[in-house]
């Protein structure tokens, strides 16, 4: 399965309603060290996310607006996408010095049905097998 090589990521804006104030003060937390997050932040009991990832890895995001209760603990969730982000118009996955087998989210990428099918993994996470040229390119230009 060949994929057509990127220039560079898209951006994604998520905003969601939580249950509760709490709850979105704790999914905002909870979500704030994904290397994919440049701002994620809680506005009552509203979550708001700006991402920047490659689209060959937004059906993790688009998962959310399908099904917010199941994905974050949302009510509901859109998620807004633009190709031509004026500023920054690029951002790198921001990695930990030290990965750890769980993702900054909590998830465990070997649990992961679509892991090394879909997905190299966090980048955050011991699991991951991916490398910076499967981020701008595409992760199955060099897996396939």
């Amino acid at each position: 399965m060949e994929r057509k090589v990127e220039k560079r990521p898209r951006a994604y804006l998520l905003v969601g309603e939580a249950p509760t104030e709490e709850a979105a003060r704790r999914i905002a937390e909870a979500y704030a060290a994904c290397p994919f997050v440049y701002f994620m932040g809680a506005f009552g009991n509203m979550v708001v996310g700006i991402f920047f990832m490659p689209r060959w890895r937004d059906w993790w995001l688009r998962a959310i607006s399908t099904d917010p209760e199941v994905t974050l603990g949302l009510r509901k969730a859109a998620v807004y996408v633009t190709d031509s982000p004026a500023f920054p118009a690029y951002m790198e996955p921001r990695v930990p010095g030290e990965k750890t087998e769980r993702s900054p989210c909590g998830a465990n990428c070997a649990e992961c049905a679509r892991y090394l099918k879909e997905c190299p993994g966090c980048p955050a996470s011991s699991h991951f097998r991916g490398n910076y040229r499967s981020w701008k390119e595409g992760y199955f230009s060099h897996h396939n």
